[in-house]
């Protein structure tokens, strides 16, 4: 699965999430974003997962990640992925074309 993956710095990129499972993904993804996540919900169906003690762990804010989302504060790594709805809930999926040309136009975008 391809993630867009923010860094604190400005820097973005495509990334793979690795794994064959859903709980394979969500292990590749707690270790990029350094343990649990939470979802901010984009249009185009999409999901910024950004980590769920950052403000707590004191990682540095992430001004990308909070002008995409509009939410006020999210610091640490994000990673942008698609939701695709099903009956159970929703399952992550490709980063959707609209984000993941954010890396193609710029890798640092501040």
């Amino acid at each position: 699965m391809k993630a867009l993956k923010i860094e604190t710095d400005g820097k973005i990129e495509l990334i793979e999430i690795t794994g064959d499972t859903v709980d394979e993904q969500d292990d590749c993804i707690w270790g990029i974003l350094g343990g649990y996540f939470d979802i901010v919900y984009l249009p185009q169906s999409a999901a910024l997962l950004v980590n769920d003690e950052g403000l707590l762990m004191c990682l540095p804010v992430n001004l990308m990640a909070m002008a995409i989302s509009g939410y006020p504060i999210l610091a640490g790594t994000a990673l942008i992925v698609g939701v695709e709805e099903t009956e159970d809930g929703g399952i992550f999926t490709d980063c959707p074309a609209y984000y993941a040309s954010f890396a193609e136009k710029n890798s640092v975008l501040v």
